[in-house]
């Protein structure tokens, strides 16, 4: 007889890494029956990352950068994420956010206390590499990176000491460490808490700490608009980049849909929906 449907659903933060097998046609009691750990690891995972092309994925932690396969069959076991390779923290210090590069050939991670850590992707290793750049983007807290169109132009969010210090900071890791930083501004007083790159317009899009939304122009390397998105922290923003529609989430679950092209003609755009009209 065919196979029940079933559904994989995974998840790390602040927990083990965990995949939980959901049957739909079992009651949810018996749901926890089928809820298994990832073998091989006590990982503690902060932030997680898949890769664009392959079926695998970044776990990171305390000191250290997993490399997963999604689940894959283990005779008696069933299915079960793997652990391909390990990636060290040269500093111990705490992953607080990972991204690969647009192709996957190799991938970052800013650190809890403001490094910039970058490797070439191995998905399968015996030994544990240290990153081959590693920079001090941010001397208070680092928070979120992202590729900007290549694999060597990084942008990075976090909070350095003083109120004008730099919160966005744009970095090309094929320079000296001195060189690197090709431009930055201080779009957030508190500290930047994410940061993504919208290719359409060539410009950044980043959330603070005080709810605010900010857009840097890569052209001209200004801030061309800033604006309160949220009343708490914006912690989390996705774009589509068909469309130029950006989603923005604060600390309360605020979630709210941005249209990113009337930032052109206006200081800052309009919202577009929010929980708020649910």
């Amino acid at each position: 007889s065919a196979r029940p449907a079933t559904q994989w659903t995974t998840w790390g933060d602040g927990l083990r890494n965990a995949a939980a097998l959901r049957n739909p046609l079992l009651p949810a009691s018996a749901a926890a029956d089928d809820t298994q750990l990832s073998s091989g690891s006590d990982l503690t995972a902060c932030c997680l990352c898949s890769h664009p092309k392959l079926p695998l994925y970044l776990a990171g932690g305390d000191g250290i950068v997993q490399c997963w396969q999604f689940g894959h069959s283990i005779q008696g076991r069933g299915l079960q994420d793997h652990l391909r390779a390990q990636y060290r923290l040269p500093s111990g210090g705490r992953a607080a956010e990972l991204k690969f590069s647009p192709c996957g050939e190799q991938f970052g991670c800013i650190e809890a206390a403001g490094s910039l850590c970058l490797w070439r992707f191995q998905s399968g290793t015996d030994s544990i590499p240290l990153p081959f750049c590693r920079l001090q983007c941010h001397g208070k807290r680092g928070a979120d990176l992202c590729f900007v169109g290549t694999s060597v132009v990084v942008a990075t969010v976090g909070l350095s000491a003083g109120v004008a210090a730099p919160s966005l900071c744009l970095w090309d890791v094929l320079l000296p460490p001195s060189q690197a930083l090709i431009t930055s501004c201080a779009a957030h007083s508190e500290g930047g808490c994410c940061v993504l790159h919208s290719p359409s317009d060539m410009s950044l899009v980043s959330g603070g700490q005080k709810g605010e939304m900010a857009i840097f122009d890569l052209r001209q390397q200004r801030q061309r608009a800033q604006w309160s998105a949220h009343s708490l922290a914006t912690r989390s923003l996705a774009l589509d980049a068909s469309t130029g529609l950006c989603f923005s989430a604060s600390s309360d679950g605020d979630i709210k849909l941005w249209d990113l092209a009337c930032s052109r003609a206006a200081d800052a755009p309009g919202p577009c929906g929010s929980t708020d009209d649910l």
